[in-house]
């Protein structure tokens, strides 16, 4: 029974992983960093196809499995680039500089060329039954390149704990700065934060974390055994999960790909913030009558009220440059895009809490808000109340 139920899970993911995969190099042509995607979800169906293939190609399992170990340490790095790319503030495409980091992949896969020398019997009784006694009865030569290979692969699978640990404060390092560029560029950020990803990269380091901690016991101390039913169960929740919002996922920046104007730089700038504008030519009298500008497309033609309202509208609207509307609100009016207008915001939702008995959504959505969550979050931070509290208390006042 365990069995048929490991095999009935690991057919579910594998079958998600080909459809999904399939899907996602389709779309690449529109959008390139869906490509990383397919090819991360097609290097896990490699390294976890071992139950399908126990069951329905017996012969292919030694192949897979050698072929496991750069498919393996394809993962982290193609999922990094997928992030990238969604995150990008232009148009993502593979570069030169995204070679590198299929390096410890390209030597995974030369130390799996080198175990297909060692003949096929050899192959299946050392990696599916476990039996290195037959070792006993090979040549000399291939002795040599099965001790080479199995040692390579030892210091390789450790490295890839490694690897997976720096791509991942990398990919929580990138989401931290993505969102805090959204808010430079939209005063409403709340289906471009990719949540979806902060809760999957949780789940995914409690999964790195035991695997790799199962890894390192395994081939250093002593055998171990995670239960297969759960683990099949984890995977496939997390690759239903991927497939499903990867698929769905548009690139935060995508409506500014089109802009001719210059926007402020945000993931790509290595400068410290205090240095971001240094050489700017933007003086401090201009400054002045941006600042004006601003103010009077809010107080007067209420652009806040715009719940898809962006820096590049904003700039259009008062024809001003996005750089230098950024660097105002940042410099002189000590706000970026985001906070700025949803202060508006939140002062007309307080008159019309008082003015008015209408819902707290509704409030929420006529002042320029397009999630009760993000509301209640701007309206605490302007206040230290949420919207019922604050009507409360002036009404009793």
């Amino acid at each position: 029974m365990d069995e048929s139920l490991l095999l009935a899970l690991n057919i579910s993911t594998l079958a998600i992983i080909i459809f999904s995969a399939h899907l996602l190099i389709l779309r690449a042509s529109e959008r390139h960093a869906y490509l990383p995607l397919a090819i991360c979800l097609l290097a896990i169906g490699i390294v976890i196809c071992q139950p399908t293939l126990a069951s329905v190609a017996k012969p292919w399992q030694p192949t897979i499995l050698i072929f496991s170990l750069p498919a393996i340490l394809l993962i982290a790095p193609t999922f990094w680039l997928y992030v990238v790319g969604i995150t990008a503030e232009t148009p993502w495409q593979f570069q030169d500089a995204s070679k590198r980091h299929f390096i410890p992949a390209l030597i995974g896969c030369a130390v799996s060329l080198l175990a297909l020398f060692v003949p096929y019997d050899v192959q299946y009784a050392l990696l599916i039954e476990g039996n290195e006694n037959i070792l006993k009865s090979t040549s000399e030569m291939i002795r040599y390149i099965a001790y080479g290979t199995l040692i390579a692969t030892l210091l390789l699978v450790l490295g890839w704990v490694i690897q997976s640990g720096i791509y991942f404060y990398k990919v929580v390092k990138r989401l931290t700065q993505y969102r805090q560029h959204l808010k430079d560029l939209f005063a409403s950020t709340e289906s471009k934060e990719i949540r979806w990803l902060s809760w999957l990269l949780l789940a995914v380091g409690v999964v790195w974390t035991a695997t790799a901690v199962n890894i390192v016991l395994d081939n250093l101390v002593f055998a171990t055994q995670l239960n297969a039913g759960i683990a099949g169960s984890v995977i496939l929740v997390m690759i239903w999960s991927i497939a499903l919002w990867g698929l769905r996922q548009k690139p935060g920046f995508e409506e500014l790909y089109d802009s001719k104007e210059q926007l402020p730089i945000g993931l790509t700038n290595s400068e410290p913030s205090q240095s971001k504008y240094q050489r700017s030519a933007l003086d401090e009298a201009h400054a002045s009558q941006i600042a004006n500008k601003i103010e009077n497309a809010m107080h007067n033609d209420r652009l806040y009220l715009d719940a898809s309202l962006s820096l590049q509208k904003l700039a259009k609207h008062i024809s001003t440059s996005p750089n230098y509307i950024s660097q105002t609100l940042n410099e002189s009016l000590g706000a970026n895009f985001f906070d700025y207008v949803n202060k508006y915001r939140v002062e007309a939702a307080k008159q019309m809490l008082l003015e008015s008995n209408d819902t707290v959504l509704n409030i929420a959505m006529n002042v320029g808000f397009n999630a009760k969550s993000s509301f209640y979050a701007a309206f605490k931070k302007e206040t230290q109340l949420t919207p019922s509290q604050f009507r409360k208390s002036m009404n009793q006042s």
